[in-house]
């Protein structure tokens, strides 16, 4: 289908719907995608090549806005408060939607009841990384040296409630082993100092993790999904490592502020799935490590936000980080 086909499908939707004066009219202008994370930040660059593509599918600019601060809440709320009008989009993670409720309970939205779903587009493991130095040839010799060397460790995150800093916090329950936790104004400080040598380990998704690893400014010793990563088919999982059930993915999808016309989430939702099925699309996630999540209705999306809240409610409870 090409855009004038695609653009043709979206108007008949919209007319069919009862919204005809949508029909002639969208989009005419371009988008705004309200990114609550800092450019340069692993969302903001997958966001950044998600708008090019979907750009090309609705003929209008998808323009980046960044509204970064308290985990993605600052930028959340602009997103919802933004008119309901289509040209108002919100990336959504697992952080914004998952984990946030049970970290900040006292945050101004409601992640299910304040938004209009379009999709979930992608997902990804994290990694387990050292720094380059540190003695140990793979996760095991880590887990036992945390084991033998309480409180020698040090574990760095891009911050406490973090997907990273959840990751190492259910690591280290699983395995008794011990670290202190560091946690960043985000993952490039915390980069930083792995490198040199002043914070031992963390936890990190694959996106932001690949071109450390890549170069070897960092050593990758696991990964947390159920599967390896086909981008590094020889790291095991933990899994492998015998951390039996020990799984964790962060996940990012798109949103529209509560009211937005039924017919034009519909629209968008067929634009999105579309973009996320494009050969250049495809190439960056095998390159980068993410993986593509199969399109979802709003009550699978619904579902799946559920889920991952009570898998993530319970972690944050357990590590403590709610208390912050």
């Amino acid at each position: 289908m090409n855009r004038r086909q695609l653009a043709l499908s979206l108007c008949a939707t919209l007319a069919l719907s009862g919204h005809a004066v949508w029909a002639d009219t969208f989009p005419s202008k371009p988008v705004r995608l309200i990114v609550p994370f800092a450019s340069g930040s692993s969302p903001d660059t997958t966001n950044r090549f998600f708008a090019n593509e979907l750009t090309k599918v609705i003929g209008q600019p998808v323009i980046i806005d960044n509204r970064p601060g308290a985990n993605g809440i600052t930028g959340t709320i602009a997103g919802l408060a933004a008119p309901a009008d289509g040209y108002n989009l919100l990336s959504v993670n697992v952080g914004t939607l998952a984990i946030n409720p049970f970290l900040f309970p006292k945050q101004k939205y409601d992640p299910l009841k304040d938004i209009a779903p379009i999709a979930i587009v992608a997902s990804t493991a994290n990694g387990l990384v050292i720094r380059p130095d540190l003695k140990v040839a793979n996760a095991a010799e880590l887990i036992a040296y945390g084991k033998a060397n309480p409180g020698k460790l040090s574990m760095g995150s891009s911050g406490t409630g973090t997907t990273g800093h959840l990751s190492g916090e259910l690591f280290l329950k699983m395995t008794g082993a011990s670290a202190v936790h560091v946690p960043y104004k985000g993952s490039s400080a915390a980069y930083t100092d792995l490198i040199a040598g002043r914070i031992d380990f963390m936890f990190d998704n694959l996106v932001s993790v690949s071109p450390y690893a890549k170069d070897g400014r960092v050593k990758l010793l696991a990964v947390t999904s159920a599967q390896r990563n086909e981008n590094f088919p020889s790291i095991p999982t933990l899994q492998e490592v015998g951390l039996k059930d020990y799984e964790m993915t962060t996940w990012a999808g798109l949103a529209a502020p509560k009211g937005t016309p039924a017919a034009i989430v519909q629209a968008l939702k067929q634009a999105v799935d579309k973009a996320n099925a494009s050969p250049e699309n495809i190439a960056f996630n095998k390159q980068t490590g993410i993986k593509a999540v199969a399109p979802m209705t709003e009550e699978q999306f619904t579902k799946f936000v559920e889920a991952e809240q009570k898998k993530w409610a319970a972690l944050v409870k357990s590590s403590g980080a709610d208390t912050n």
